[in-house]
């Protein structure tokens, strides 16, 4: 059942500003605001940390208004599960006046609820009050006491008819402690590193301004020249220009050079969709058929069936929480994968990422699934292929999101077994090999959880070997899959390990490895696994440090002993 956000807005002047603004500081300033979200009976806001009251009976006074902000599907646990993920960037110590306040927050709470920013008229204030000569008398203040500020005020007086459409979309910055502390208090940020030497920088500047501007505030973009800002340049490593990082929420997420307009779009997407989780991403960046080329559109009856699967991916998140609401298949309507399949054909390679993710979560319908693991066309062994073609030099999102639909493919048995079946056991591999050791690290962990889905699988036919629910488990399809095509399977992840410094990451391949050994008959991936010297790597992992967690070290422990347990074994039926 949808839920009603509304924004509580508040005057913390309580009237002074409208009425004593305009001599003081130059301009009329209508109210210092502070607002809060209103959802699932409570008001949230953010000060000494994220905070919740009964709506209306936080300190603040009465609201001034009351912003209608639409209705979320959104269920409360998830939303719960973002309130804790955000008490890690909106703390008390975190709070600034200017860059990091109550407002930032209720915005970032509405962009994930109901995919709109809060009235810009909120968010533009700091801006427009550091751009007044009070205002910029102030800021030495302010920034004493709550460091730095991002906002950059007008280097002069200009006339009305010049100024731009909103505040700035891109932030200058060229003091090192300003690039960390906007970094941090942010949830996605993209860094543009140029310098005044660098021609294909010219090109991408406008557009990457552009891309900034038109995402409503959803990123926060800067510019670091790194020719003025040499420390920074040296901190982050940047060997050449145009260079653009990505950070989600104070953490590198990923970065590439170049001037490609194709990959920076797709990259800002994918940041974005990681910092707003939850959000029909198709839907909410690509309002019908706008993403395609103008000359390739969709027909109006496209756009109906459109419409029609967004409607019954809503109302399928819905039934999360109220199973009654579950909707048929009669409901997403007759043409959706003749349209899907178009939408493949229409879209460039580096755009396809947001089919994927309407794909990835239409396949955990048991009946789509079938639907796919039937399909003559081979769809998702394409699509598989693709990444593995393009390499780790493709578009970065469209791979992580081809990896997030394999993983969904063994959300059912009978799709699971498909992409381990003839017909499609090579192409899954190569986009397990090709992704283990990619630069981008959720790429990785992504892989490595494919890696373990993969394992289950497998050790599931082995110790099931009679399986009603998918017939042919042990004895048809997977059965094959116990030597050479396990065995390069297994390399690669042992070579990922190898390399691999996340300790999440490396959980989820050695549960892997777990997996494939577990049960094998002649004992051939655990012999593998010893001649690749994974025992010893495992140590190395450990000592260093890189595997800290105890129940994760514990795990380690017991795949060397899965190893030395079948290298004996095997030992002593040779003798």
């Amino acid at each position: 059942m949808p839920e009603r956000v509304t924004l509580f807005v508040y005057d913390l002047s309580q009237g002074m500003a409208r009425s004593m603004s305009l001599g003081l500081v130059g301009r009329q300033i209508d109210a210092i605001y502070h607002t809060s979200v209103v959802i699932f009976g409570r008001e949230f806001y953010y000060g000494q940390g994220i905070m919740s009251s009964i709506p209306g009976t936080t300190p603040h006074g009465n609201p001034i208004q009351r912003v209608d902000m639409g209705e979320t599907e959104i269920p409360q646990e998830v939303f719960m599960e973002l309130m804790d993920n955000m008490r890690e960037t909106y703390t008390a110590d975190a709070y600034h006046l200017l860059d990091n306040n109550c407002n930032n927050f209720s915005n970032d709470v509405c962009q994930f609820l109901v995919g709109r920013p809060i009235p810009s008229n909120i968010t533009s204030l700091p801006a427009d009050f550091l751009n007044t000569p009070f205002g910029q008398a102030m800021r030495p203040m302010i920034e004493g006491m709550f460091g730095p500020s991002r906002h950059t005020p007008s280097p002069s007086p200009v006339s009305s008819s010049s100024l731009p459409a909103g505040p700035a979309a891109v932030t200058t910055v060229s003091d090192l402690m300003q690039l960390r502390t906007l970094i941090q208090n942010n949830p996605a940020t993209v860094v543009y590193f140029t310098s005044a030497t660098c021609p294909p920088c010219r090109v991408i500047a406008p557009i990457y301004e552009e891309l900034v501007q038109a995402k409503g505030g959803q990123i926060k973009g800067v510019k670091v020249d790194v020719g003025m800002a040499q420390a920074i340049g040296r901190e982050y490593e940047v060997r050449s220009t145009p260079t653009f990082m990505f950070f989600l929420r104070g953490t590198k997420f990923s970065q590439f050079s170049g001037a490609d307009q194709a990959e920076l779009r797709s990259s800002i997407d994918l940041l974005i969709y990681s910092a707003h989780p939850g959000q029909f991403f198709l839907f909410s960046l690509f309002p019908h058929n706008t993403f395609l080329p103008t000359e390739n559109g969709l027909s109006e009856q496209e756009v109906k069936q459109l419409d029609k699967i967004h409607a019954w991916l809503k109302k399928r998140q819905a039934a999360k929480t109220n199973p009654s609401a579950e909707p048929t298949l009669g409901e997403l309507g007759p043409t959706w994968k003749p349209l899907l399949g178009k939408l493949t054909g229409l879209l460039p390679y580096e755009n396809q990422f947001p089919l994927l993710d309407i794909m990835r979560m239409l396949i955990l319908h048991p009946k789509i699934a079938e639907v796919y693991a039937k399909d003559g066309n081979l769809t998702l062994v394409h699509m598989f292929n693709l990444v593995a073609d393009k390499g780790n030099d493709g578009a970065r999102p469209t791979a992580l999101m081809t990896l997030r639909l394999a993983c969904n493919a063994f959300g059912t048995p009978l799709l699971g077994t498909y992409v381990l079946s003839s017909a499609a056991r090579e192409a899954t591999k190569q986009l397990l090999v090709t992704t283990l050791l990619s630069p981008v690290a959720q790429q990785r962990q992504t892989a490595a959880s494919l890696a373990f889905d993969i394992g289950v699988k497998l050790a599931q036919s082995r110790s099931e070997r009679t399986d009603t629910a998918t017939p042919s488990l042990s004895e048809g399809p997977l059965k094959d899959l116990e030597e050479e095509w396990t065995m390069e399977c297994l390399s690669a992840i042992a070579a990922a390990i190898e390399k691999e410094d996340s300790e999440e990451i490396v959980h989820r391949l050695v549960a892997s490895v777990a997996n494939f050994i577990y049960m094998e008959e002649n004992h051939s991936g655990a012999v593998l696994m010893n001649i690749l010297e994974l025992p010893k790597t495992l140590d190395g992992k450990i000592d260093s440090n890189v595997v800290k967690t105890a129940t994760i070290v514990g795990l380690c422990r017991e795949v060397q002993e899965m190893v030395r347990t079948a290298v004996a074994e095997q030992a002593r039926n040779n003798q």
